[in-house]
Formats: structure tokens, C-alpha cells, sequence
């Protein structure tokens, strides 16, 4: 994963190209990759197995990018068996 992206409480990078100076740092891949691993992180907090339902619930702000991350996201979370539930 790039390190160029700051994981405290948010996600921040630069995602689309344009910002003067700042290199495409939270790509799709990225992003697939930080759902995946929180994905792994919240099965192994909730100490859940495959039997168990976990529900995972998605918003986003009106940034360009937004919808593209979302997404991306999405798609890391399910592919590790959570339920994504999207919000705007």
C-alpha cells in the first residue's frame, strides 16, 4: 500500500491527478486494499467466524472521487464476506 497515505480516524491521499505537486497517491487499488484489511480487522475484533453476519455501512461527501472510492472500498469489505451497505 502506498505510504504516502495518512490512516488515522479518515482516509486521506490524493485520488484523482490534478492537484499541483501531489502525486495519485489513494487508488483504486488502494482503497480495495484498506477495505479488505479493515475487513480483517473488524472479523478479528468482533472475534467473528463464518456463521456470523457483519454489516458494514459506507458515506461519503460530494468530492469528485468520492463515489470512485466508495466503491473501491465496497468491494474490498465483500470480498471478505461483510455486508456493504451504501450511503451517499
Amino acid at each position: 500500500m502506498a505510504d504516502d497515505v495518512n490512516l488515522n480516524s479518515d482516509i486521506r491521499g490524493v485520488a484523482l491527478e490534478g492537484v499541483e505537486g501531489e502525486d495519485v497517491n489513494l487508488t483504486e487499488p488502494v482503497a480495495e486494499a484498506i477495505g479488505a484489511a479493515f475487513a480483517g480487522w473488524l472479523v478479528e475484533k468482533k472475534k467473528a467466524d463464518a456463521s456470523q453476519h457483519l454489516r458494514v455501512s459506507i458515506g461519503h461527501d460530494s468530492r469528485i472521487s468520492a463515489k470512485l472510492l466508495q466503491n473501491a472500498i465496497s468491494r474490498g469489505l465483500a470480498g471478505a464476506g461483510l455486508e456493504v451497505v451504501l450511503y451517499g
